[in-house]
């Protein structure tokens, strides 16, 4: 095992998707009680139908939260990847 192990693209890509998925869930969960929320005050809902609107709304905006955290980190990686590859400093960092 080395000491100055340097990340892959794959250990990268999965810390972007653990990322990911950690702020899709917050939120999911927090949508998900803004939904229930708006559900039972404004609109009335009764138990039942809170609890579905409060979950299916947790549940969708998770997943588009979690596509767009993705979508943004890859992004971010891509664009460390050609910076790095472009860079023309003559003295590297030591």
């Amino acid at each position: 095992m080395e000491l100055d192990h340097k990340p892959g693209v794959e250990d990268l890509k999965a810390a972007a998707w653990k990322e990911a998925r950690r702020d899709g869930i917050f939120a999911g969960l927090t949508s998900g009680l803004a939904g229930a929320l708006v559900g039972s005050k404004f609109m009335g809902f009764g138990r039942n139908k809170t609890i579905i609107s409060g979950a299916l709304t947790g549940l969708l905006s998770g997943y588009f939260f979690t596509q767009a955290f993705l979508s943004s980190n890859m992004a971010r990686l891509r664009s460390k990847s050609v910076s790095s590859d472009t860079e023309t400093d003559p003295w590297p960092p030591k």
